[in-house]
């Protein structure tokens, strides 16, 4: 019988270990962002939105009309040039369809912008609801996204015309640094910011997801989606003397 006993034993003590080692350390759960790409990014005032156009990314700031800057990089993030298009901007999109860029000024109009004459003109007028707000773009430029006191209007890229609204819940309602007006789009997901700083995500149709902490701070406005890329700014602060500003790209894991 004691012979039994401790042949049982041994194969309990066997299979816990045969558990272990293949069952490993349990893996985290939920999304989680890792930095892949840094841009120091020298504007005036504020880093306020980045796009990709498959080649290269702009970035806008924000802050004056008359100290404008619109940055353009490499695919390595490798300064190209900077363009004055007189704009003071809150989030910048490329459209994948007409290849221009368009930026989203401080009040209520959608301005398409031409680098080679560096002009910027009114392509939707008085279209949005809250001057400062930084909207997000859906990456087939289909639909642009306003997010202000806590509802997202859903607006039709083509004209301007609201197709839809609704409120998210558990976001921010600071209205510091854009926290409560900013949002960014992938072809699944929104963006926006918690009342700690963390990240929320929201399904297109608005229902709460789940939530992540990034590894740096970021300032409000500039939450951005391009290239496959969630992505904030350090905010440069660089009033009229300009500053350098870092923009930190991060892929999300553990999202579907």
């Amino acid at each position: 019988m004691n012979r039994i006993v401790r042949l049982m034993l041994l194969a309990a003590v066997a299979f816990v270990a045969f558990s272990r080692a293949t069952c490993g350390k349990p893996r985290p759960s939920g999304p989680a962002a890792v930095l892949k790409m840094t841009i120091k990014d020298h504007v005036r005032y504020h880093n306020m939105g980045i796009t990709w156009d498959g080649s290269h990314y702009f970035t806008i700031n924000g802050g004056s009309e008359n100290h404008s800057n619109l940055n353009e990089y490499d695919g390595k993030g490798r300064f190209v040039a900077s363009h004055d298009v007189g704009v003071d901007g809150r989030a910048i999109f490329y459209h994948p369809d007409d290849e221009e860029l368009y930026v989203k000024v401080y009040g209520a109009n959608l301005n398409a912008v031409d680098l080679d004459d560096e002009t910027s003109d009114a392509e939707l007028e008085d279209v949005f609801q809250d001057q400062n707000s930084s909207p997000g773009f859906a990456p087939d430029g289909e639909q642009i996204y306003e997010f202000s006191g806590g509802t997202v209007r859903v607006l039709d890229f083509s004209t301007g015309d609201e197709l839809s609204s609704f409120e998210l819940a558990n976001h921010s309602r600071q209205d510091d640094n854009g926290l409560s007006m900013s949002i960014a789009a992938s072809d699944k997901y929104l963006f926006t910011w918690g009342a700690g700083g963390e990240v929320l995500v929201y399904g297109l149709d608005g229902k709460y997801v789940t939530s992540f902490s990034l590894p740096k701070s970021g300032y409000g406005y500039s939450l951005s989606w391009a290239n496959g890329m969630l992505w904030v700014a350090e905010d440069a602060g660089g009033k009229t003397e300009g500053a350098d500003g870092y923009w930190y790209g991060y892929q999300l894991t553990g999202l579907q």
